[in-house]
C-alpha cells in the first residue's frame, strides 16, 4: 500500500512539473484569476519548506555514514526528504509563477530567481527519480552526490536572488553601508546622493528596485524616480504635498497604500522631514549640501539625521610655533582654527597699517592658512600674486577692497577655495562668471557690486552648486502675504444643510467671502461675522485681508447637497484592486476624496467602466444626478468620456434618462474636482443605473494620449 501511495505521489509530481513547463511556455497568454492570486501570494511562506527539506536530504546523504547510521536507513530518510522536498519545491514554484503574473517583478534579479527556482524544482524531481532507480549498495554513487551538491548550489542562488527581491539588492551588506554613510562630509556631500538616496535605499528599495517594482515604480536611480510608476509621477518639484512619493509616505500606517507598508522599517520623523524638504525645495539631484545657506532647512535636517559634521581634517604639518608668534602684530592676527589643528586663520585689522609687505610676509605659513580676512584693506597687484601661494586657502574675505575683474583668474585658480566675500568690490558680471568656473567654490558674497540682479539670476541658474549671497535684509518695509483661510466643513457634500465656518490663524484678519461666484474683493464681498447656513450647491470663495499685509490667496470650496440617499447600492463592475475604497458605499457615504487618489475614498477604474445601481425603497423625484470625479491630466486621470443613466420603478422597466459626453477642459485648466451633471427629468423613480465610461484611448493633445484613462469617482448624488 505504501508503495502504491509513493508511486502515485511521484506520478503526481511529474504532472505538476509538466504543468510548470506548460506555464512557462504560455505564460504571456495566461490570465490568473483572483482566487489563484491568493495561492500565488503564499509563495514567500511555501519557499521555506524546500530549503529546509533539501538541505536535510543533502546532509543525510553526506554525513549519514559518518554518524554510523546504516545505509539502508539513510536511503529511506533521503528518499522521504527528497519526496517532500521535490513536492514543496514544485508547489512553491507554481505559487511563484502565479505571483509573478500580478506584475511588479522584472529585471535580472527576478529572472535569476525565477529560472533557478524552476531548475531547483526539476533537479529535485530528477534526483528523486534517480534515487529510486538505483540499487542500495554500500553507499551513494558520485553521480548522485554531485547532483545533490549542484541542487544545493542552485538552492542557494535562488534564495539569494529571492532575498534581493524581498529586501532589496545587497540586503546582506546593507548594515555595513549604513554604518559607513552615517559619517557625512558636509563639505563634499551632494543632497540627493548622500542624504536622500540612502534613506530611499534603506527603507524603499526592497519593494521598488529594478527586480521588484511594485506599482511599476523604481527608486534605484534618478531617471526611474522621475519617470514614476503606474499611478503617475512620483515627484512634483517644489510641491511636496502634491508628490505621490510624499503622499504615500504620509498615509496612515494601516492604509493599504502606505509606503513603506506596515511591518517594514519606517522612516523616522527626521528622515521623512528631510525627504519632504528636498522635494519642496525643487528635488534637485545635483546641488551640493555646502551650497545651501547655513540656516537652510535641508542643512539642519541633515544634521538631525546624520549627526553633526565631523571636524575638518588637514593633511599638512603644523607651522612652526615661533614663526606664528612672530607674525602676530596688533594689526595682524594669526591663530589656529581649533585646538591641536594645524590650520591657521589670519585676519588683518587697521587699513593704515597695511602695506605691500603685509601679505607676502605670511609666506612661511602660507600652506597652513585656510581662512584669510582682508576686508577693507588697500590691496594691490603684489597681493594678488601673493595669494597664489596659499594652496590650502578655503575662506577668503575681500569685502570692500579694490578687487576687480583682474583678480578673477587668480582667485579661480586657488584649488580648495570654497567661500569668497566680494561685497563692495568692483567685480562685474564678466569677472564673476570666470570666478564661478572654480570647481571647489560653494559660496560667494556679492552684494553691493556692479553685478545687477538680472545677471545674478542668470549666473545662479548656470551655477546651481554655488550660492550667490546678495545680502538682502528685510527691514519690514515689504509686506508679507497672509496664510490661507480655513473653511469648515472640509468635506464637499452634505445631506440637508451645512453650517459653514471660516477661520484664520492670524488674529485680526478680516475674511471676505462670496457664494454667488464673484471674486471676494475687499470692497463688495461679504464680511464674515459668524457661521452661515447653506442648503443648495454653492462655491464658497474667501480671502483674508489685514492692514500692513498682502491679502491671502483666494480659497474656493464647493459644497453640494446629497439629496436622496439610496437604500442600497451595488457595483456591477469592480474597481481596480488598488483603489477599491469602501466599495459601493463610497459612492453615497458623503466622504470626500482628497488630492491623494489613494486615500481610500476614491473608486478607481483604469480603462474600465463604472457601473453602479441605486435602489430606493420609496419613489423619489430625481431631477439631477451628479457624479463627483477627480481630474489630474498629468496623472492620466480624466472625467468620463460618456455618461449614461437608466431609471424607472424597477430594473426591468428602466429607460435611458440621460446620455451624453461631459467633454474635456484644456490641459492645465482642469480643476482637481469636477461635478458631472445629468438632468433626469424629475419623474418618480425607485431604480437608477449609472454607467460612466472612461476615455479609451485618451484623445490626441492630452497627456498619455493613445492610452486608456483612469476614472476616479467618490460620490453619486441624486437630487
Amino acid at each position: 500500500m505504501a508503495k502504491i501511495i509513493q508511486n502515485l505521489l511521484l506520478h503526481a509530481l511529474i504532472g505538476i512539473n509538466a504543468f510548470i513547463l506548460f506555464f512557462l511556455v504560455f505564460e504571456d497568454r495566461i490570465a490568473v484569476p483572483i482566487a489563484l492570486q491568493v495561492v500565488g501570494r503564499t509563495h514567500p511562506l511555501l519557499l521555506h519548506f524546500p530549503i529546509v527539506l533539501l538541505v536535510l536530504a543533502w546532509a543525510a546523504a553526506f554525513f549519514g555514514r559518518r554518524l554510523d547510521i546504516p545505509h539502508a536507513s539513510v536511503r529511506r530518510i533521503v528518499d522521504v526528504l527528497l519526496l517532500l522536498g521535490a513536492w514543496s519545491a514544485a508547489i512553491a514554484a507554481v505559487a511563484g509563477l502565479l505571483l509573478s503574473r500580478e506584475g511588479g517583478y522584472e529585471g535580472a534579479g527576478f529572472l535569476w530567481h525565477k529560472w533557478t527556482g524552476v531548475a531547483l524544482c526539476f533537479l529535485s524531481a530528477g534526483l528523486l527519480w534517480y534515487h529510486r532507480s538505483t540499487k542500495g549498495g554500500a553507499g551513494y554513487p558520485r553521480t548522485f552526490t554531485a547532483g545533490m551538491t549542484v541542487t544545493l548550489a542552485v538552492l542557494l542562488v535562488a534564495g539569494h536572488f529571492g532575498a534581493g527581491l524581498t529586501h532589496g539588492p545587497d540586503y546582506l551588506f546593507e548594515p555595513l553601508r549604513r554604518d559607513k554613510r552615517q559619517v557625512l562630509d558636509m563639505e563634499t556631500a551632494v543632497v540627493y546622493r548622500d542624504l536622500i538616496h540612502p534613506i530611499l535605499e534603506a527603507k524603499c528599495l526592497s519593494c521598488h528596485n529594478a527586480g521588484k517594482s511594485k506599482g511599476g515604480l523604481v527608486l534605484a536611480d534618478t531617471a526611474s524616480l522621475l519617470k514614476g510608476g503606474e499611478s503617475g509621477p512620483a515627484l512634483v518639484r517644489d510641491a511636496s504635498a502634491e508628490s505621490l512619493l510624499i503622499e504615500r509616505l504620509l498615509l496612515d500606517i494601516d492604509h493599504e497604500h502606505r509606503m513603506p507598508p506596515k511591518g517594514k522599517p519606517q522612516l523616522t520623523p527626521d528622515e521623512l522631514a528631510l525627504v519632504q524638504a528636498w522635494v519642496a525645495s525643487g528635488a534637485d539631484f545635483t546641488v551640493p549640501l555646502a551650497a545651501l545657506p547655513t540656516d537652510d532647512t535641508l542643512r539642519q535636517l541633515a544634521v538631525a539625521v546624520y549627526g553633526p559634521p565631523a571636524e575638518a581634517t588637514f593633511d599638512f604639518p603644523p607651522a612652526d610655533a615661533a614663526t606664528v608668534e612672530r607674525l602676530n602684530t596688533p594689526y595682524r592676527v594669526v591663530k589656529p582654527m581649533a585646538a591641536e589643528s594645524p590650520a591657521l586663520a589670519v585676519g588683518f585689522y587697521g587699513k593704515a597699517a597695511y602695506d605691500a609687505r603685509s601679505l607676502p610676509e605670511l609666506a612661511p605659513v602660507a600652506a597652513q592658512v585656510v581662512s584669510l580676512t582682508l576686508s577693507g584693506m588697500p590691496l594691490g597687484d603684489a597681493d594678488r600674486e601673493a595669494l597664489k601661494t596659499f594652496s590650502n586657502l578655503r575662506e577668503l574675505n575681500l569685502n570692500d577692497t579694490p578687487v576687480d575683474d583682474g583678480w578673477a583668474d587668480a582667485l579661480a585658480a586657488l584649488p580648495k577655495m570654497r567661500k569668497i566675500g566680494l561685497s563692495g568690490t568692483g567685480v562685474t558680471e564678466a569677472g564673476l562668471a570666470r570666478l564661478l568656473a572654480s570647481p571647489s567654490l560653494r559660496q560667494v558674497y556679492v552684494w553691493n557690486t556692479r553685478v545687477d540682479d538680472r545677471a545674478l539670476d542668470r549666473l545662479q541658474g548656470e551655477h546651481r552648486a554655488i550660492t550667490l549671497e546678495r545680502g538682502y535684509v528685510d527691514d519690514g518695509s515689504v509686506p508679507l502675504p497672509l496664510n490661507d483661510p480655513v473653511i469648515a466643513p472640509s468635506g464637499h457634500f452634505f445631506r440637508d444643510r451645512a453650517m459653514v465656518e471660516l477661520r484664520h490663524p492670524v488674529p485680526g484678519v478680516e475674511l471676505r467671502y462670496t457664494v454667488d461666484g464673484s471674486e471676494p474683493d475687499s470692497v463688495r464681498a461679504l464680511v464674515y461675522t459668524g457661521p452661515f447656513e447653506v442648503t443648495d450647491a454653492v462655491s464658497v470663495r474667501v480671502k483674508g485681508y489685514k492692514e500692513g499685509w498682502l491679502s491671502s490667496r483666494e480659497l474656493i470650496h464647493a459644497l453640494s447637497p446629497a439629496g436622496h440617499a439610496p437604500d442600497r447600492a451595488f457595483l456591477l463592475h469592480r474597481p481596480n484592486p488598488r483603489y477599491k475604497g469602501r466599495g459601493a458605499l463610497s459612492l453615497h457615504d458623503l466622504a470626500s476624496g482628497g488630492g491623494n487618489h489613494a486615500d481610500g475614498k476614491w473608486l478607481g477604474f483604469h480603462g474600465e467602466r463604472l457601473v453602479v445601481s441605486l435602489h430606493f425603497d420609496s419613489p423619489v423625484a430625481a431631477d439631477t444626478l451628479s457624479l463627483s470625479v477627480k481630474q489630474d491630466y498629468r496623472s492620466h486621470i480624466y472625467p468620463p468620456g460618456q455618461l449614461t443613466v437608466w431609471g424607472g420603478m424597477d430594473s426591468t422597466a428602466a429607460q435611458v434618462l440621460y446620455s451624453g459626453e461631459p467633454g474635456l477642459h484644456k490641459p492645465g485648466e482642469a480643476s482637481p474636482r469636477r461635478m458631472v451633471q445629468a438632468p433626469l427629468g424629475g419623474n418618480p423613480i425607485r431604480y437608477l443605473r449609472v454607467e460612466a465610461s472612461p476615455y479609451v484611448p485618451i484623445p490626441d493633445g492630452y497627456p498619455a494620449s493613445g492610452h486608456p484613462a483612469w476614472l476616479f469617482v467618490d460620490e453619486v448624488l441624486v437630487r
